[in-house]
């Protein structure tokens, strides 16, 4: 038997890990069925869960009872109509920005000669780390209409009677938003266009267009596979945002699908019928969305590293790289920068957004945040929680990703569908829906309830459309040629994965490691139910903090919080992601 490689010419036949070279039939079987039983545990099961418990019209513990009262109410109430429509006005509005600044952003630091690049790419980093919610309060003590200090300096300077700004809008929401939707999609789409081969880009420049007309007609259209799902990716998690709308959004009187989810759960008694029926009518859109992205991308090529090597050469952008230099800094200044400052600064405020007092400012808040006992074990919980899902969830979204792309077996459609399910819930409903499956299946798995390996397993079910999705993009812009090189000079299929394609990939796994770490240490809504006292992390106390209305060290624990993820980004950095690109 013999294959071609991408010139047409005759190879030995060495099949793909999921054609499992030497491997008998049944080996190949069994380890597709394994893989589709924990990707199905992982996400159907809960989803499963989800969906019928919107038919349950009694509360979990009680006698199941059953009927179609949660989906009468749901969709009776004219006010989730009005939350649905404000969902997708929001999350449209955030992604076309965003993917718009990310694009820009990333362009300016891979491939022109904009001064700074180091600097720049280093505070875009910064910008997804910070905690939304904190941050949020920091845009509080800026832009809100009563004593946000911006507004304040403009009424005084320009003689106005009322504030020109209001954070408690749909513009504020949307502002709000933009540094953390903006950095996350740099970080997601920079490995692929650092890593992409220039010589398309030269032939451009050759022929007289200009850097501007290149990125337009070459660049954009080359990394289309990663903005398209970078932009899919963002749009649908920008449907579930939930803490900044909670915040701003319901005193203004702006509800969203999640904040109408969370509603529902806090009503005396909670609806859980309804709360589920909601979640499940967004699933069947989730599953539209998956089409879309899947009928766009359909069966093109998207390959842009191939055998030949790639040396991505900077353009010159002449006067104008100080015109994209200014524009980078401006923006890192006024969104990361500003309300960082203020974030910091509410830690010093003896009483949160109270400025005029007599003694405003203490410094006792982080000597009460490190006196408190639970704190050095939340610490702890936070770093397990940290490093476990990053390591074991990196590696496993690179397998699945690989088995996606380069597999050929039935049924990989039904399994890339399920690897998008967590995206069909906000993570309120994913954390609900792992303690139903928990508590209702046997005491082995009832005794992880409450400990860090429950949240572990949560957190790497809420980031594996992420991770897969953006690790199939990079996967795609693979060409074939590298393996088959290695296949023809003697080298089994796992070396070949090993030595070929992981160093390749290299910087785009520690970009999803990054990002699952971090994700892990600032999630709350998707461990909330499950974590307990033994297994509190930073987050959840900075949420308990937020409840008992003690600001000050919420935003304690929320700078401590930047300062772990801080020292994560260092050390990747200067390791991890200079290395794997060496490599590449």
């Amino acid at each position: 038997m013999s294959v071609k490689n991408s010139e047409g010419y005759q190879l030995p036949r060495i099949l793909s890990l999921v054609e499992l070279p030497p491997w008998s039939s049944i080996w190949r079987v069994l380890l597709i069925v394994l893989l589709f039983a924990v990707i199905g545990f992982m996400t159907a099961y809960p989803v499963g869960q989800i969906f019928i418990n919107s038919f349950r019209i009694t509360r979990p513990g009680e006698t199941a009872s059953w009927g179609l009262q949660g989906w009468e109410t749901a969709f009776s109430d004219s006010s989730v109509i009005l939350a649905l429509g404000n969902t997708f006005f929001l999350a449209s509005v955030r992604t076309a920005i965003s993917v718009g600044l990310a694009i820009f952003f990333a362009w300016v630091i891979t491939r022109t000669d904009t001064p700074f690049k180091g600097f720049i790419e280093f505070m875009l980093w910064l910008g997804y780390f910070f905690p939304t919610l904190p941050m949020t309060m920091g845009w509080i003590l800026l832009l809100d209409p009563d004593y946000g200090l911006i507004n304040k300096f403009l009424k005084a300077v320009f003689h106005l009677v009322n504030s020109p700004f209001n954070i408690y809008s749909y513009s504020g929401i949307i502002w709000a938003h933009l540094a953390y939707s903006t950095c996350i999609r740099f970080l997601l789409v920079t490995p692929a266009f650092r890593t992409m081969d220039a010589a398309l880009e030269d032939a451009a420049r050759t022929s007289g267009s200009s850097g501007l007309g290149t990125l337009l007609r070459i660049t954009i259209p080359i990394m289309a596979p990663t903005i398209l799902a970078v932009t899919a990716l963002g749009f649908i998690k920008s449907l579930e945002s939930f803490e900044i709308e909670l915040v701003l959004g319901i005193p203004a009187g702006i509800y969203v699908y999640s904040t109408k989810v969370w509603e529902y759960l806090h009503w005396e008694p909670p609806r859980y019928d309804v709360s589920t029926a909601l979640s499940s009518f967004f699933l069947l859109i989730i599953f539209a969305l998956v089409w879309l992205q899947r009928v766009l991308l359909g069966a093109r090529q998207y390959t842009t590293i191939t055998g030949r090597g790639y040396s991505p050469r900077p353009a010159r952008l002449g006067p104008w790289r100080w015109v994209t230099c200014a524009v980078c800094v401006l923006f890192v200044a006024v969104m990361i920068v500003l309300p960082l400052s203020f974030l910091i600064m509410g830690t010093f405020m003896r009483l949160f957004g109270f400025f005029n007092l007599p003694d405003a400012w203490t410094s006792r808040h982080w000597q009460q945040a490190f006196d408190d006992p639970i704190f050095v074990t939340s610490l702890r919980n936070t770093l397990i929680l940290g490093l476990g899902a990053a390591i074991a969830g990196a590696i496993f979204y690179l397998l699945i990703s690989y088995l996606l792309i380069r597999g050929r077996f039935s049924g990989k459609g039904i399994l890339d569908l399920l690897c998008w399910l967590p995206w069909a819930l906000p993570g309120v409903l994913i954390s609900l829906a792992l303690l139903w499956v928990f508590l209702g299946s046997g005491k082995f798995l009832m005794a992880l309830h409450g400990t860090v390996y429950i949240l572990i397993l949560a957190i790497i079910i809420s980031e594996l459309p992420l991770g897969t999705q953006v690790l199939k993009a990079n996967v795609m812009q693979l060409s074939t040629e590298l393996e088959e090189s290695a296949w023809v000079s003697g080298a089994p299929w796992f070396h070949a994965f090993r030595h070929v394609v992981v160093p390749l990939l290299m910087p785009s796994v520690l970009s999803v490691a990054l990002i699952v770490f971090i994700s892990a240490v600032r999630e709350i809504s998707a461990v909330v139910f499950l974590a307990s006292a033994r297994s509190r992390t930073l987050s959840l106390l900075m949420l308990d903090y937020l409840a008992a209305n003690e600001y000050e060290k919420a935003n304690v624990m929320a700078v401590l919080i930047v300062v772990l993820v801080l020292m994560a980004a260092v050390i990747a950095r200067a390791y991890g992601l200079r290395l794997g690109a060496r490599r590449a």
